[in-house]
């Protein structure tokens, strides 16, 4: 079976690890056996050799069922399925090179080697009217200086009068996505886009057709009143 994992100086990876990698195809076989427990070794190891997780963790391996195997199997290959699609070019991101660039800057100045950043996303969310102030949401991996890769998903907020830029990093996605609604409440986004000029006008044609609508059957129920009742 084809399966595409992240690769990396650490080796193969099924879901993406916080130090920068790339997305590679493999041939595998879950079925082979593993070269030290002689058990099918059903999913992947870090050197691509034909030792099984538990043995190369050195950790015991529970007795399983055929159809547990296959359940590992299947959610090895739903993984690789995901890892294609976060492979997959998102057309929605903003080739803004003046706010990645900042973005570096910024990373440089508290504790990051800003160059190495790797952006897995940078789009614009939200402006501001007449659209000085924008709003970015990103996602990132960058290397702390004396330390290890960190991934970290972030708010940055630029107004182009001041040339003013403010930044908020998150360890986790909904923290970053709370922080942003509360934000941009005011502001123009995906989720609250402005109505098209011509929405006004035709509310107001609408009401008054519908106005006319209800005066209209009002005064053809007064006419009718007499005739009815003279008739009784």
């Amino acid at each position: 079976m084809k399966l595409y994992v992240w690769k990396n100086d650490d080796g193969l990876h099924l879901s993406r690890p916080p130090k920068p990698s790339t997305l590679h195809e493999i041939e595998f076989n879950p079925d082979e056996l593993c070269r030290r427990c002689g058990e099918r070794v059903l999913s992947i190891s870090a050197d691509q050799s034909n030792v099984c997780p538990w043995c190369e963790s050195n950790m015991n391996r529970p007795k399983m069922l055929r159809y547990q195997e296959l359940d590992i199997v299947r959610l090895l290959q739903k993984q690789s399925d995901e890892n294609t699609a976060c492979q997959a070019p998102n057309k929605s991101l903003i080739a803004n090179k003046c706010t990645e660039k900042d973005l570096r800057d910024h990373l440089t100045e508290i504790g990051y080697f800003g160059r190495s950043v790797k952006f897995l996303s940078l789009e614009l969310k939200a402006i501001e009217r007449p659209g000085w102030i924008q709003v970015f949401q990103f996602h990132i991996q960058a290397k702390k200086q004396g330390g290890g890769w960190e991934e970290h998903y972030g708010i940055c907020r630029s107004d182009e009068r001041s040339d003013a830029f403010e930044v908020q990093l998150f360890d986790r996605e909904e923290w970053q996505q709370q922080k942003f609604r509360e934000d941009t409440k005011q502001m123009i986004t995906h989720a609250r886009a402005p109505r098209h000029w011509s929405y006004a006008p035709l509310m107001l044609l609408f009401m008054l057709i519908v106005g006319a609508a209800i005066v209209g059957a009002v005064v053809s129920f007064s006419a009718e009143m007499p005739s009815t009742q003279s008739t009784n």
